[in-house]
């Protein structure tokens, strides 16, 4: 059983619907978002409380130091002693933490931080209450290029009617106000999810931006600059955490194919009136194999780390590592996808970004041999990205969602039977 052997027929109509769908028939066909029906005075802060059980008790500037920092420099650079040393750290981190930061990491920060703020602003808010949360807007900040903070400001004056041309039809690809508003779990922040191609660039920016061409260009050119090398960043991780359990350094990442759901993310977290009862997302894990998050100065991720809550401390020269359901799962459990959370706050609106990076949607994946022992037995079954991310959606992204890729143990005893005789 090796990872990936065998693929499914794909005719690629998932993808095209995501980045082709007419603007009239995807609005039409998308769900009513949380945060969309705040803003139209269609929901009161009350109706996103959390219960007893499940709301903050750790607040958003709390943070714990203790995550790793690796020096992704000093890995691609560094002496003999350098490299093993932050892959030793990056690999016991992947295990336990399911998180780690990374530093020296090459990738610019100015763009982004522009465009973060620029997306999710609407100056058409009817009910009074929306309005008042959103008179203070994060300023752009002294790194920022100036061209790209002229270019939010028009951004931030785009009405909601501008938003819900790609407003996302199936919880992939475009704009999500929240959750689903018939889902339980009531989510409270905005979020774009990008597939970063130039024909699903294309095709959201048409949409949004019909009549300014070069804001529009420019917008692309800003999204790629970013997104482009975070991509190259993220399938080196891959690699190194892969060769680092001695596995063929390209044995996931030569999965990637153009159907391969590698996304990137923007979340807007308004201030709300009510923290404590309230969360930005719920406890859950990630789908793909890793994402990399760059957060703002606010702070409002929290990692679920022995059973406790632990806030990550924000700062401009990390960037966060998580790994996803998918890498713990082909591992065999061996790498941790952790529960995470985004928590907020009643004084400052938080802004992030992230670029989720993943392997074909469509390949049947499978545990490599290697990975399994009789200390280890095989702990997963086989199954598609695009299986475990329709069960996370249906089931309204549970904090457990791997633990349905579990094998049962009468199936482990015949698999190991068979293997070791």
């Amino acid at each position: 059983m090796t990872a990936g052997a065998e693929k499914q027929p794909e005719d690629g109509s998932h993808e095209k619907q995501n980045v082709h769908l007419d603007s009239t028939k995807q609005a039409a066909a998308s769900p009513v978002y949380t945060m969309q029906a705040f803003f139209d005075g269609k929901m009161k802060v009350e109706d996103f409380a959390r219960s007893e059980q499940e709301r903050p008790t750790v607040p958003h500037d709390i943070f714990d130091d203790t995550l790793p920092v690796v020096d992704i420099a000093a890995i691609k650079d560094g002496t003999a002693e350098e490299r093993r040393a932050n892959v030793v750290k990056m690999l016991k981190a992947a295990k336990s933490w399911g998180f780690f930061k990374i530093s020296n990491h090459e990738i610019p920060l100015q763009v982004v931080l522009s465009n973060l703020q620029l997306i999710f602003v609407t100056a058409d808010h009817a009910c009074d209450e929306a309005a008042t949360f959103f008179q203070k807007r994060v300023e752009s900040s002294s790194k920022q290029v100036k061209r790209v903070k002229k270019n939010g400001k028009q951004f931030f004056a785009l009405p909601m009617e501008r938003k819900l041309p790609v407003r996302a039809p199936d919880f992939v690809f475009g704009y999500t106000g929240g959750s689903p508003v018939n889902w339980k779990s009531k989510w409270w922040l905005e979020a774009l999810m990008i597939k970063v191609t130039d024909e699903a660039l294309d095709d959201m920016i048409g949409q949004v931006f019909p009549d300014e061409k070069d804001f529009g260009v420019r917008f692309k050119e800003d999204l790629k600059a970013f997104f482009s090398p975070m991509h190259e960043l993220s399938r080196f991780i891959v690699e190194e955490l892969t060769e680092a359990l001695g596995l063929e350094r390209d044995t996931f990442t030569r999965l990637e194919t153009p159907g391969s759901n590698c996304t990137g993310r923007m979340n807007h977290y308004p201030v709300c009136p009510n923290p404590d009862s309230v969360l930005g997302i719920p406890p859950h894990a990630d789908t793909q194999l890793l994402g990399i998050l760059h957060q703002d100065d606010t702070g409002g991720l929290q990692v679920l780390k022995d059973g406790e809550w632990v806030g990550i401390q924000p700062d401009d020269s990390t960037f966060v590592v998580n790994i996803g359901d998918t890498f713990q799962a082909i591992t065999n459990g061996i790498l941790r996808s952790a529960a995470h959370r985004a928590v907020v706050n009643a004084k400052k609106d938080r802004y992030s970004t992230i670029y989720f990076y993943g392997i074909d949607n469509s390949i049947t994946l499978t545990v490599p041999p290697k990975l399994i022992t009789e200390d280890r037995p095989l702990k997963y079954r086989p199954f598609t990205v695009r299986e475990h991310r329709k069960y996370i959606v249906d089931n309204e992204v549970p904090i457990n969602a791997v633990q349905h890729l579990e094998i049962n143990p009468e199936a482990t005893a015949l698999f190991l039977e068979k293997l070791f005789g």
